[in-house]
């Protein structure tokens, strides 16, 4: 009789213990089903973005034909700009080129006004140490400044510009070298005097005084 009785707690502990085992296995099931629920949610939402419907090429003004609006799932931290803003980025100014389905961040446009009748948008990619560190911004005035390769029988430096506008600026990542782009509003002829001042060496922009920053 005394060995039955002392078996009953025994048997109460193992079924405590079973309850137990039972309450945790539910509860770790009902954190798998709402954490994959949540999961499956995240991945379904989608924002809908400003993406280019074709390409435009920097400094040239971006027209409604050259948006459209995409829903996108997007990974935190994606820059991007939301559907809303079309009306504002219409009539701005491309600050890097855009091809059918690029999307738009606050980098792709330029505040500075539409390009004049003869004047033109050219490019350059500079290493922080041509491009006064990198300090450069949208709106600034800089003279152009080109030197011929070492080596050249008549190797030279020359004062190419003495005031250009820059339309834009953008900065690459390190892991792209950190160069500048920069983008400047020229004459037509300026253009090609710079880009054959780009085939023979190096070319800098200086910074002019008074000149934003």
């Amino acid at each position: 009789m005394q060995a039955a009785e002392s078996l009953l707690p025994r048997a109460h502990i193992r079924l405590r213990r079973l309850d137990l085992r039972v309450a945790v296995g539910l509860l770790l099931m009902l954190v798998a089903v709402f954490g994959g629920a949540s999961l499956i949610k995240s991945a379904q939402a989608r924002t809908p973005v400003l993406v280019a419907a074709r390409a435009v090429q920097p400094g040239e003004v971006i027209t409604a034909a050259d948006l459209r609006v995409a829903d996108i799932s997007l990974a935190g931290g994606v820059a991007h700009l939301p559907a809303a803003m079309r009306d504002q980025i219409v009539g701005r100014v491309a600050a890097e080129p855009l091809w059918d389905g690029k999307l738009l961040a606050s980098g792709s446009v330029s505040q500075s006004p539409p390009l004049p009748a003869g004047m033109v948008a050219m490019s350059l990619s500079l290493k922080p140490d041509h491009a006064v560190s990198g300090s450069i911004r949208p709106g600034d005035a800089v003279a152009v400044i080109a030197s011929t390769a070492p080596g050249r029988s008549k190797q030279q430096t020359t004062i190419l510009f003495t005031s250009v506008s820059v339309l834009s600026v953008k900065h690459a990542e390190a892991t792209e070298g950190g160069g500048v782009l920069v983008t400047l509003r020229l004459r037509l002829e300026e253009a090609r005097s710079l880009a054959a001042a780009r085939a023979a060496g190096s070319v800098d922009l200086v910074l002019l005084s008074g000149a934003s920053s």
